[in-house]
């Protein structure tokens, strides 16, 4: 499953970092894709590329640094949704809700594949 994850997280980054012009019109219709959006955007691609990349690889490598990628990206994901949720004031209730929304499949995949790696 780390890997399923990192896989998708590394594919969303590098379309996001590639293509950042279509995936802004597709995940902020209402928004112009330019200035600091677009900035922003792209900058969270490449974390998420090199996030997912590197989980990725870690992943045929040693438990202990699989589970260290894991919980590093989780504990991403989780600040990503408490940001989102307390970004109201800024971009509206419904805003908020959306960001937060958006990280919570990471959060739950996250969580749910480090259960199933060995401590250690």
């Amino acid at each position: 499953m780390v890997r399923v994850i990192a896989l998708a997280r590394a594919a969303f980054g590098a379309a996001l970092a590639v293509k950042t012009t279509k995936m802004l019109r597709l995940m902020v219709p209402n928004e112009e894709p330019a200035g600091s959006l677009f900035l922003f955007a792209r900058v969270v691609g490449i974390r998420d590329l090199v996030l997912g990349v590197g989980t990725l690889a870690a992943t045929f490598g040693d438990e202990s640094d699989t589970r260290r990628w894991a919980t590093t990206c989780l504990a991403s994901d989780v600040a990503d949704t408490i940001a989102g949720a307390a970004a109201s004031r800024y971009v509206g209730r419904g805003g908020a809700a959306a960001a937060a929304l958006a990280s919570l499949p990471f959060v739950a995949g996250g969580a749910w594949s480090l259960r199933g790696l060995p401590k250690g």
